[in-house]
């Protein structure tokens, strides 16, 4: 349970640098477009787990991929607002949103709908939230689709370009702890 955990919560939040194919939006309509590598991690009282993520968004397109330190493709993600796709030897999972298939697949509430905000260091929905010296946020309380809360941290804020990105992000609730460390930003739009 906990290797698909790993998978399905590295979709969401997050192999070779795979971009989403431009073909789908016209240049012009491109509003956002971003993309980083990293580590993602989970533990919990019973295992720890960790792989390497690629995520590239155009609007409200993904693409996610999460592989092994050898660079062998675990598994990969993509979807929109409304749909995820998840690929790993068989078929895909298909499902409307990240936190319905993490629950469908291990019967976890993990509130990771809105990881693509918090990557940016943007969370709207925290509750007591706290900023850092540069008014930026460092943490707060989440609440999942059960009612249950968790604990957002976002870690040292970098400079990419014009724009502020946290360097990692760890969610906690009890004994089970998410963590994301982005090493790589590429900033487009």
């Amino acid at each position: 349970m906990i290797k698909r955990l790993l998978f399905l919560f590295s979709a969401l939040f997050i192999a070779s640098c795979s971009t989403i194919p431009q073909s789908s939006i016209a240049p012009a309509d491109i509003v956002e477009q971003w993309q980083f590598n990293g580590k993602f991690a989970i533990k919990t009282p019973q295992e720890t787990r960790s792989a390497k993520i690629n995520w590239a968004q155009v609007n409200e397109q993904y693409d996610i991929n999460l592989y092994t330190t050898f660079g062998i493709t675990v598994m990969k993600i993509k979807g929109d607002e409304g749909y995820v796709e998840i690929t790993t030897d068989g078929d895909p999972i298909i499902g409307s949103s990240a936190e319905q298939l993490i629950w469908q697949l291990t019967r976890w509430h993990i509130p990771v709908n809105q990881l693509k905000l918090w990557v940016k260091g943007n969370v709207p929905n925290a509750i007591e939230p706290t900023l850092n010296e540069n008014n930026q946020f460092r943490q707060g309380h989440i609440v999942d689709s059960n009612g249950e809360t968790w604990l957002l941290r976002l870690g040292e804020y970098k400079t990419i370009g014009t724009h502020l990105r946290p360097t990692t992000l760890r969610l906690t609730k009890g004994k089970l702890f998410l963590k994301l460390a982005i090493s790589q930003w590429h900033i487009q739009k």
